[in-house]
């Protein structure tokens, strides 16, 4: 008995895993345990949905945008770019996560561990500081229009900016992210191989805080108090430049004055409320994905069904963002949902018809290089239908804000 309980002890000794089989049976039980089924497979199936909706999407308002002349306004730059980051988001950083969250094992090897999580955080970055842009650019020129002057020269240039220090600020994730494999296993396998930081806790629970300032609080506060302000202008009976509108000899009739300035209003309202419900569906959508990083950065969370489910909806959510935006432009936009609708139409009249109505008539088309308005005073010039000045003509501008 005794001889039997020392052959016992032996063998748990020379042992690497808890059931005391071969290496290969013990590697196959875990590939089964991580096997995808049940709800994770509903999860992945939706994952799917938001991938293929979502490229088709984005690429319809970069479409929609490059080959419509008289869209391309200095909010539809900032939407291209906004689309551009979503693209990113879908194409580089769904796929990969959500393959680490269902079998909780990172498998694409250790550059692809710095560089995805590197170009996710750099998307997520150009998104939020797009829609910060898009709020200083609506709330100087609503609130002080005869102060402000946008142009789509000045957006290219905000376009710029957030893309640089988008990619300057994630550089850590390229340096301290790396491979690590499970510590509790004693058999050599890929199966719970992590991408994780090589410093501390300490630093990374400090950059976390960082990003959760900078990318997700402070930017949304920011954008609350722009928008808060917006509104207060914009459902007010009167709005700054207005009545420098109402006094200047470029509008004759009283009659025509408020009219322009009702339809004015109105579409700039439709406009203000489709970029209100952009930024909360954002706000909404990344909140429990940050979230979870705060639970993981302070409690830890265990590596079980339920966290990995809660794990991929969270991830979802931030996806599902990304997707949705050309959702909402269709359903707000009267402009968007024409060009989205004309992308459908492949025969050569509609070709026809769609380049017939990128050119809308004299009295509210953009000014030619080559000939400009007649009847209309010099100082109406291409320069200053291009921004988005607040003391012109209102019947030529009505589709800029649409």
């Amino acid at each position: 008995m005794g001889s039997n309980d020392n052959i016992t002890d032996n063998d748990n000794d020379t042992c690497t895993n808890d059931y005391c089989i071969s290496d290969e049976a013990y590697i196959d039980l875990i590939a089964d345990y991580l096997t995808p089924r049940g709800w994770n497979l509903a999860l992945i199936g939706i994952h799917a949905t938001v991938f293929i909706g979502g490229i088709i999407g984005n690429s319809l308002v970069c479409a929609a945008v490059c080959r419509n002349y008289t869209m391309r306004s200095v909010t539809n730059y900032y939407i291209v770019n906004l689309a551009i980051a979503d693209l990113m988001v879908i194409i580089i950083c769904l796929p990969p996560t959500v393959l680490w969250d269902v079998t909780e094992t990172w498998f694409l090897g250790n550059s692809f561990c710095k560089i995805i999580p590197y170009f996710q955080t750099v998307s997520v970055s150009v998104s939020i500081l797009t829609l910060t842009f898009i709020s200083i650019d609506r709330w100087y020129a609503i609130c002080s229009p005869l102060k402000f002057k946008s142009t789509t020269q000045r957006a290219r240039r905000n376009i710029l900016i957030t893309w640089i220090f988008s990619l300057i600020f994630d550089i850590p994730d390229l340096i301290v992210l790396q491979t690590a494999p499970a510590p509790h296993l004693r058999v050599k396998t890929i199966f719970y191989t992590q991408c994780t930081v090589s410093w501390s806790q300490q630093n990374e629970r400090i950059f976390a805080l960082i990003k959760f300032v900078l990318l997700y609080c402070g930017p949304l506060l920011f954008m609350t108090f722009t928008y808060c302000r917006i509104i207060r202008v914009l459902w007010k009976s009167r709005v700054p430049g207005h009545q420098v509108m109402r006094s200047t000899s470029l509008l004759a009739e009283s009659t025509s004055v408020h009219e322009n300035c009702a339809s004015r209003l109105a579409s700039r309202r439709k406009a203000a409320k489709m970029l209100i419900v952009v930024v909360l569906v954002f706000g909404l959508c990344y909140l429990p994905i940050y979230i979870l990083i705060v639970l993981r950065q302070t409690i830890g969370l265990a590596s079980n069904e339920t966290n990995v489910t809660w794990s991929l909806m969270a991830h979802w959510l931030c996806y599902a963002n990304s997707a949705i935006n050309p959702v909402i432009y269709n359903f707000m936009s009267e402009k968007f949902r024409q060009e989205f609708r004309r992308s459908f139409r492949c025969s050569p009249k509609g070709s026809n018809d769609r380049r017939m109505h990128n050119y809308s008539p004299p009295y509210c088309s953009p000014l030619s290089r080559s000939q400009p308005y007649r009847n209309e005073p010099i100082e109406l010039n291409f320069q200053t239908l291009q921004g988005t000045s607040e003391i012109i003509p209102l019947n030529m501008c009505l589709n800029r804000f649409r």
